[in-house]
């Protein structure tokens, strides 16, 4: 059947909102099976309105914007074509976003400015609270605001720095970074990822995370580390872990070594080393054995591919690449695969080679900064 585009983001914005009806809903459901373009479009407008990205747009503008001048701020970002709906349950949803993460960072933390998006930057990046950016990745010492910034070993460190001021380190994609914090602790954000964090402890540590990081916290059992995460809260005493937000919906925290308690409102759970939980808000979180190798792989320079479903390598490609990847067909999204993708890894020798093993296709578009994936049966 023809897709008119419109009509098609129409359901896929009641979908997201709970407003669709029954009809519309089974509509959609065949228009997904049916017509990879109208899969395409549920697929971009799902990663916009439901993912990280939104909640970070949301989070850099005033609480009181209308719900148009949000989508606006998106689209312009994006510089890609949005379908405006005023429902007002949409606008209730993006409010209750911007409480729940008022509520869960931490009390006292100062006013940082808005966020800058990770792929609008080449390099690393300290925002701090004036705005200002130190570039990062050089190797040499900087000094701003009276703080002196030493990169030595591939991980940053500082001095000087007083306990009201606050940081947002940013890593762009294809990229990954070290930081040392005040009181010896230790994270490697991975890319697309950026974390919030004071550049001096006080009478607690605490700091906030969007997208992978691993942890190993220096142990003082007088002030509990806190890892803040979407609807969630990691507190530990010395250990070392890693935390994975890229899907906001899905927070999984996985235990190397030491304990950590994770903190949510559908209930506590107590992590031992070798387990990990995957965290939805509505389901009491769960504490489950894992693949430490799959898990930590990223760290070590590559990404581990265990019966794998497209969709998810797809994302894993837009972090790595810095492109856009569009699925095609559901059949494409879920099929799986094994196998492992290095990061300095040309992208093209690694789809030539999901092409052979899994029937994927695959080609560029607007100048090699647009993959689609496809089945080939």
């Amino acid at each position: 059947m023809p897709v008119d585009p419109e009509y098609i983001e129409q359901l896929v914005l009641e979908e997201i909102t709970g407003t669709i009806s029954p009809e519309d809903s089974i509509t959609l459901k065949t228009l997904l099976e049916q017509e990879p373009e109208a899969y395409a479009i549920w697929q971009r407008m799902h990663r916009q309105l439901t993912g990280g990205y939104i909640q970070s747009v949301r989070e850099s503008l005033h609480d009181d914007l209308p719900v148009e001048q949000v989508f606006a701020t998106v689209r312009k970002r994006k510089r890609r074509k949005l379908f405006i709906g005023t429902t007002l349950s949409l606008a209730a949803s993006l409010l209750v976003l911007s409480v729940v993460h008022k509520i869960m960072r931490p009390e006292n933390e100062a006013v940082l400015p808005a966020p800058i998006p990770s792929f609008a930057l080449k390099s690393v990046a300290l925002q701090l609270p004036d705005g200002q950016l130190v570039r990062l990745g050089s190797g040499q010492q900087q000094k701003v605001n009276g703080i002196t910034f030493l990169e030595e070993d591939g991980k940053l460190s500082w001095s000087g720095a007083k306990r009201s001021q606050m940081a947002r380190l940013i890593v762009p994609p294809g990229k990954d970074y070290t930081v040392r914090l005040p009181d010896g602790t230790e994270v490697t954000l991975n890319a697309t990822s950026a974390m919030e964090m004071p550049l001096a402890f006080g009478d607690s540590r605490e700091v906030t995370v969007k997208g992978e990081a691993y942890f190993n916290v220096a142990k003082n059992e007088e002030k509990p580390f806190r890892v803040h995460l979407p609807k969630s809260t990691v507190q530990v005493l010395g250990t070392s872990f890693n935390v994975n937000t890229y899907d906001s919906s899905q927070v999984r925290v996985a235990l190397e070594s030491g304990a950590v308690k994770m903190l949510t409102n559908d209930g506590d759970v107590l992590l031992q080393p070798g387990k990990a939980v995957q965290y939805q808000p509505g389901v009491r979180p769960k504490a489950a054995d894992f693949d430490a190798h799959t898990v930590f792989s990223w760290k070590s320079g590559y990404y581990v591919f265990e019966n794998t479903p497209v969709a998810v390598i797809g994302d894993v490609i837009e972090r790595t690449y810095g492109i856009q990847v569009i699925i095609d067909s559901k059949a494409t999204a879920e099929k799986t695969y094994s196998s492992r993708l290095e990061k300095g890894m040309p992208l093209e020798k690694f789809l030539e080679r999901l092409k052979t093993l899994n029937n994927i296709d695959y080609r560029f578009k607007n100048g090699n900064t647009i993959l689609h994936l496809l089945y080939r049966p």
